[in-house]
């Protein structure tokens, strides 16, 4: 066995139970654990966009971070008017801080800053107001999020290494194929029909729910990896960080639920 694959090994055993049980605990400790995810998985964010001679403005990101945490956090049903104005402020205050910064390139300066707080903690934060929310089991729902994610990436994976001839996206992402993209989609579709049929999400769980949450968590999850990995590619880099030794960096691991994350919650708040 290879160190990368010991690592990644030992990343498995101690990090899935790590995680599965803050889940399961809920409230401050799962918030917390996102938290800290958005605010390594920013900074990653930053750090890569940095080949552009670019200086994004990190101590804002943060604390939008913890900002933005603290309100999925409390207000899990969080109005469209909080949002907009919470990113409005943030915008003209990016905006003020880089007028006496003094640095080169300061469009691409806010430009980055402003994405950094789009892509990580408005999109992923929002796996906090799911885990908190009372119109379904946020403690199930959140499960059922993530375990489909899983298998989408587990079965894509292998099947896609055994199988995958054809590539998906080779501009994007050269190692991904059509066999495995399709075999991921039927795996996470697999899950949520366990689900349904066990009645783990509640009888409020429709066929319907189903293929919505098949679409979100087997389809969006995977153009969540597709867009981290033009990022990657743009900015040159194999993996996003080196914290996760094995597995790259935080952003590596959450890019799937940046996408199918904040499309379960605009869904579970519009038909619940």
């Amino acid at each position: 066995m290879t160190k990368s694959s010991s690592n990644r090994t030992l990343i498995n055993v101690v990090g899935i139970p790590a995680i599965l049980s803050l889940i399961w605990a809920g409230g401050v400790f799962f918030a917390v654990l996102i938290t800290i995810a958005m605010l390594y998985a920013i900074r990653e964010f930053y750090s890569m966009n940095r080949k552009h001679d670019t200086s994004p403005t990190i101590w804002i990101g943060w604390l939008a971070t913890l900002i933005i945490g603290h309100l999925y956090f409390y207000q899990p049903e969080i109005s469209a008017v909080d949002l907009i104005s919470g990113v409005i402020l943030f915008v003209m205050f990016a905006l003020l801080v880089e007028l006496f910064k003094n640095k080169p390139n300061p469009t691409w300066n806010v430009g980055v800053t402003l994405m950094g707080i789009l892509y990580v903690p408005v999109l992923l934060g929002t796996l906090i107001a799911i885990r908190e929310m009372s119109i379904i089991n946020g403690l199930n729902m959140t499960f059922g999020i993530i375990i489909s994610i899983w298998m989408c990436d587990s079965v894509a994976y292998f099947t896609g290494k055994k199988w995958g001839t054809i590539k998906i996206f080779e501009r994007v992402s050269p190692k991904k194929s059509i066999v495995g993209s399709v075999s991921g989609f039927l795996g996470s579709f697999a899950v949520f029909i366990i689900m349904k049929e066990t009645g783990y999400l509640g009888e409020v769980f429709s066929w319907w729910d189903v293929i919505a949450f098949t679409v979100i968590t087997g389809g969006f999850s995977q153009l969540g990896d597709f867009t981290e990995s033009l990022f990657k590619r743009d900015a040159g880099v194999k993996d996003s960080g080196t914290i996760l030794r094995g597995h790259g960096g935080v952003l590596d691991r959450f890019d799937s639920l940046i996408f199918a994350s904040p499309l379960a919650y605009i869904y579970l708040n519009l038909i619940y």
